[in-house]
């Protein structure tokens, strides 16, 4: 070796050493409000033993993951305004005006049948519940997959005896339904465990929730190998997008993902506007969500999964002596494949209508898209405004109608 290179070698090396170290600084400044940018550590996670004792108060549930309990309240933040919620006696979100009233139609499903960041009295089931004259009880929980609602249904289906009973969920549910610890797929959400089905021949096999009392979340040793074995995303994901040594390379080779969150991180700090930009950040997040959840779409293996778990519903709902409906309910990133023509969701949602009658939201929404403010926005995901709740409790009144239940009649 020459010794002029010397000098050049080594002033090479100290410039990828003083990246390397500017991108790990970056990298762990932004992270602390950041969860997103994900790190080795991240793996297995530290949990306060008080936001553990707080959850197993509020939430924890052996069997479903997460419900909230009765007597519970709690607040959603949103830039155009918080919205307060509260959770009945029996379970359901308190359903304003229609308490201690007979009920002849029962909601399960996800926030989005929950109805995030409007009050009680705005969400769509309210709504529902003055069209067809009946308390039409919202059980929906946030964040749930199709798995989940389906067992807080079973537990509670002999309360539902001949009730219409609507399952509302989104079309993201189809990767929901993979999730065994929602923080491989939504990093930082360390607390969610939850059960799952897998397809096993002609059956589905119910593997039980990793953690059984909350205090086994800070036992990582407990469950660490099930989670790992049991959940996709682990090794599609989370393994993908950890940001590890060489950070600069790690952040080079998912560009897509960890340059553009960095960069709009980091114009937020010197604009002096932090909070925007950590929703344009959140942004980049949600989009690449979303291509997972197009990719399962085309999966075949994804979309029977799905089918099983709606057939597993109807003929729960059948023994029971109800009536079983399905309302998929669009999120923003859906609305929009379907304006540009790349919905990919559409030959599994018409295979789950073979099923059970099938109503899909998003035509509906996107007609009136320009006309009125679909959606509101908030911390964790926009979700449907009090106008678009109220189109929706009106287009759900008309199908239920239109086949003689809950005792309605169609509107004129």
């Amino acid at each position: 070796m020459s010794f002029g290179l010397i000098p050049v070698l080594v002033t090479a090396g100290a410039v990828l050493a003083a990246v390397e170290a500017a991108a790990w600084t970056v990298v762990m400044i932004f992270r602390r409000n950041f969860p997103w940018l994900i790190v080795p550590r991240d793996a297995r996670p530290e949990i306060a033993t008080d936001v553990i004792e707080k959850y197993a108060r509020v939430s924890f549930d052996a069997e479903l993951g997460w419900a909230r309990k009765p007597g519970t309240s709690g607040l959603d933040v949103s830039p155009e305004g918080d919205a307060a919620f509260s959770i009945a006696d029996d379970g359901a979100r308190t359903n304003p005006g229609f308490e201690g009233k007979p009920s002849s139609v029962a909601v399960f499903g996800d926030s989005y049948a929950f109805c995030r960041l409007v009050g009680d009295g705005e969400t769509w089931p309210h709504a529902l519940s003055g069209l067809c004259g009946t308390n039409v009880r919202n059980f929906g929980v946030g964040n749930y997959g199709l798995d989940q609602a389906l067992l807080r249904y079973e537990r509670q289906a002999p309360d539902h005896e001949g009730s219409v009973v609507i399952m509302a969920v989104v079309p993201e549910t189809i990767a929901r339904v993979h999730s065994f610890w929602k923080h491989f797929y939504e990093y930082g959400n360390t607390l969610a465990f939850k059960p799952m089905f897998q397809i096993e021949g002609d059956d589905l096999k119910l593997v039980p929730c990793a953690v059984q009392e909350a205090h086994e979340i800070a036992e990582t040793s407990r469950w660490r190998d099930a989670v790992r074995q049991n959940d996709r995303f682990y090794r599609e994901k989370f393994l993908a997008d950890l940001i590890r040594f060489p950070a600069s390379l790690s952040i080079l080779r998912r560009w897509r993902r960890h340059g553009r969150i960095l960069s709009e991180l980091l114009c937020g700090a010197m604009t002096g506007e932090p909070e925007a930009a950590r929703r344009r950040a959140f942004s980049v997040v949600l989009d690449e969500n979303h291509l997972h959840q197009r990719r399962l779409f085309a999966e075949p293996e994804a979309g029977e999964l799905l089918r099983r778990l709606v057939v597993r519903f109807e003929a729960t709902a059948r023994r029971h002596g109800a009536t079983p409906r399905l309302v998929i309910l669009p999120q923003p990133r859906d609305l929009a494949d379907r304006a540009s023509g790349r919905d990919v969701s559409r030959e599994v949602v018409h295979k789950l209508g073979e099923v059970v009658p099938v109503l899909d939201l998003g035509d509906v929404l996107l007609q009136q898209h320009d006309a009125m403010e679909v959606y509101k926005e908030g911390a964790l995901g926009p979700h449907t405004s009090p106008n678009a709740n109220r189109l929706i409790a009106e287009t759900v009144h008309q199908w239920l109608a239109a086949d003689g239940l809950a005792g309605v009649k169609e509107s004129n």
